[in-house]
């Protein structure tokens, strides 16, 4: 089974325990996270996302990016990632 997750525009540190306490609770297998509407990515929600992917990879679960708008590309570019990276724990770990 899939679970779709879509971002808010804005994530900061005040997202980071919504953002948190909504990627913990998804047991799919795979999980989509769009990121269409995302203008703004701090570091602690990025924190929290790179988080997930990598607990959910040891687990043997898959998790995609979608939908990235050009803002979260740029902010991802600006941190080493891109929309495709993110979910790729051997290009960062």
């Amino acid at each position: 089974m899939t679970t779709h997750v879509q971002l808010h525009d804005r994530l900061d540190y005040q997202s980071v325990m919504p953002l948190m306490e909504e990627l913990k609770t998804i047991t799919d297998d795979e999980l989509v996270i769009d990121a269409g509407n995302v203008r703004h990515l701090g570091t602690l929600p990025l924190q929290v996302i790179l988080a997930t992917v990598k607990q959910r990879t040891a687990q043997g679960k898959q998790t995609r990016v979608t939908n990235a708008s050009d803002g979260c590309v740029d902010i991802l570019s600006l941190f080493g990632f891109s929309p495709e990276t993110l979910t790729q724990t051997e290009a960062w770990t």
